[in-house]
């Protein structure tokens, strides 16, 4: 039981880190894209996102 336990815990753990960690990384980043570069704000989002997003499948 307290195999199944810690292998369930690791698995939810390495799930909540490949969302949750890039998700909060792109929103932050767009934040400030959009207070310091309003004019390529999208464009620089979009890139970062599709950055993020690769290296998050490559880790995990």
């Amino acid at each position: 039981m307290s195999n199944f336990f810690k292998r369930w815990l690791r698995s939810q753990v390495r799930y909540f880190a490949s969302t949750l960690i890039p998700v909060v990384l792109i929103i932050g980043f767009g934040m400030l894209a959009v207070t310091f570069w309003p004019s390529i704000a999208w464009g620089s989002t979009a890139t970062f996102a599709v950055i993020v997003i690769a290296i998050t499948f490559w880790l995990v």
